[in-house]
């Protein structure tokens, strides 16, 4: 009994650490703005840990669907319909944040629109 107790917490502490390995997980953010709003919404950058992107393209698999989460979301919570969402991720916190703030200050500077965030009013599930 207990050999099998020490192999099961054994076996269970290698796929951890395979799994802390592999790196599995990517950080996610969402951006939701309307062409006829002065108003953009980000969403806080968020680790989905169970969540890896594809192999060849490097891209978040099911990014539509995230996307299409937000723009519900929007719609229904918020009552702001007819908007744009798009998902923005990175390997690295430090990334996403870059591409955040460069996001941010495009959205404010060029096309003069208030930036907010929904805070934790909203977070993506895994599809």
């Amino acid at each position: 009994m207990k050999r099998l107790i020490l192999f099961s917490l054994s076996l269970l502490l290698f796929v951890a650490v395979q799994a802390q390995k592999k790196g599995d997980g990517v950080y996610v953010m969402g951006v939701s703005y309307s062409f006829s709003d002065s108003i953009a919404y980000f969403t806080e950058v968020q680790f989905m840990d169970s969540v890896a992107l594809e192999k060849k393209t490097k891209f978040l698999p099911k990014r539509d669907i995230y996307s299409e989460e937000l723009q519900t979301y929007m719609a229904i919570q918020e009552n702001k319909p007819n908007r744009t969402s798009i998902v923005i991720f990175a390997k690295s916190k430090n990334k996403i944040k870059k591409r955040e703030a460069k996001l941010k200050k495009r959205l404010e500077n060029k096309r003069g629109l208030t930036v907010r965030y929904l805070g934790d009013k909203f977070h993506f599930t895994r599809p």
